[in-house]
């Protein structure tokens, strides 16, 4: 009678932890289907011979770049000048490649400070921030960059994917969505990512 009630509690045990996974598996689901990311387009970070980013690639995987031999490059160069506006970049980049969101945001702030109308900044600045959760804060970085380039069909991407789902304004959301599908002629991905969102 006691093994059968230890065998009965064992198997409640294991029903109740098997039932819990599968709420964690369906709530995380539900999440990332309610929240996307942002879609990213950052230029890799490296330096040519001339000391300037001529980045042309897409950042890689987390663990794929980022080296710590290449912050403490950047690092060495903001310290002999700290307005060194292009080693600040590539800094930031580095952080983000690692997922250091809090360590990137400083470098391109000094670098927006330098060059407020630096897309490519403000660009990072909005990938950090939104990783950070602190929407208002990307949302800022990527109307910044819509008064400079009001076509920028990234930025207009993501300023909708904030709207829709972190600040719930699905209708205001909807005009940058729209925006892209007039504007965009060449980024067939961009287009079909936007018509998506409209379908949704």
């Amino acid at each position: 009678m006691i093994a059968n009630s230890a065998e009965l509690g064992r198997k409640v045990v294991l029903l109740t932890v098997f039932v819990a996974v599968a709420a964690m598996f369906v709530t995380s689901f539900n999440y990332r289907m309610n929240h996307p990311n942002l879609f990213v387009q950052v230029q890799a970070a490296h330096t040519a011979d001339d000391g300037h980013d001529h980045g042309d690639q897409p950042v890689p995987p987390p663990g794929m770049g980022g080296s710590m031999s290449q912050v403490k490059e950047f690092m060495d160069r903001v310290e002999k000048n700290p307005d060194d506006v292009d080693a600040l970049v590539n800094l930031g980049k580095a952080f983000l490649m690692m997922r250091a969101w809090d360590r990137a945001i400083d470098p391109l702030e000094k670098a927006q400070s330098l060059q407020p109308e630096n897309t490519e900044v403000l660009k990072a600045l909005g990938i950090a921030h939104f990783n950070k959760e602190d929407f208002t804060k990307a949302s800022a970085a990527y109307d910044a960059i819509l008064r400079i380039t009001p076509e920028d069909s990234l930025a207009l991407f993501n300023q909708g994917v904030i709207f829709k789902y972190y600040f719930e304004k699905p209708g205001e959301a909807r005009k940058y969505f729209e925006k892209i599908l007039a504007t965009e002629k060449n980024d067939e991905q961009m287009r079909k990512m936007a018509e998506q969102e409209l379908e949704k």
